[in-house]
């Protein structure tokens, strides 16, 4: 007796996975660990604010991939030399929203943020001279204040929170505005982590 034949089936899948969300996750989720646990919370803080910067950066490339899919498939040979900076011109362009003022919040926190990223990508050790006149009896600290506490703190991560969401969700609201049918989801940082759709279909028979 023959076993029956198995009928094969063929699935196709495509989707996306909006990696720009994640880094968002690991904002919030920092900011979170600072506020509950003090002790060590630079260091929820400093992660926290090169990840804003990682958002938005990414979040950048989903909507210009969606909207300008021509431009970026080039992107860093048509950015270069401009980078985030760039990009975050032509898309507000494009959106019809005026030109990033840098030196004005929010914008201005991307520079900072950029600094402090480039900072960590690249650390090199800092070496410090001080000559400082004191009074007896008042000595000055032994070490002065640490060069990351200068850059990092949880009032400047949190701005870096709140920054980073308004320019997302300007651009957010403008491009579906513009674009309704660019398939820019229903929000700019939070929701769905990734999209799927398959296809199954009969195959031929072994």
């Amino acid at each position: 007796m023959t076993s029956p034949i198995k009928r094969r089936f063929e699935e196709k899948a495509s989707g996306e996975e909006y990696l720009h969300k994640d880094a968002w996750a690991v904002v919030r989720r920092q900011l979170e660990h600072a506020e509950a646990n003090h002790r060590g919370a630079l260091y929820d803080d400093l992660v926290a604010m090169i990840f804003a910067f990682h958002s938005i950066e990414g979040f950048l490339n989903f909507v210009g991939d969606k909207i300008a899919p021509e431009i970026w498939r080039d992107e860093k040979e048509h950015f270069k030399g401009t980078g985030i900076d760039g990009k975050l011109k032509k898309i507000c362009k494009l959106c019809g929203l005026g030109e990033p003022q840098k030196g004005r919040r929010p914008y201005s926190t991307l520079s900072t943020l950029k600094y402090l990223r480039d900072e960590m990508a690249h650390p090199k050790p800092r070496k410090t001279k001080r000559v400082k006149q004191f009074t007896e009896g008042k000595t000055p600290p032994l070490f002065p204040t640490p060069y990351l506490s200068t850059l990092v703190s949880h009032e400047k991560a949190l701005q870096a929170r709140d920054d980073v969401k308004r320019i997302a969700d300007d651009i957010h609201n403008a491009s579906r505005a513009k674009f309704p049918d660019a398939d820019l989801g229903t929000d700019a940082l939070e929701g769905i982590f990734a999209m799927r759709t398959t296809d199954t279909r009969l195959a031929e028979p072994c």
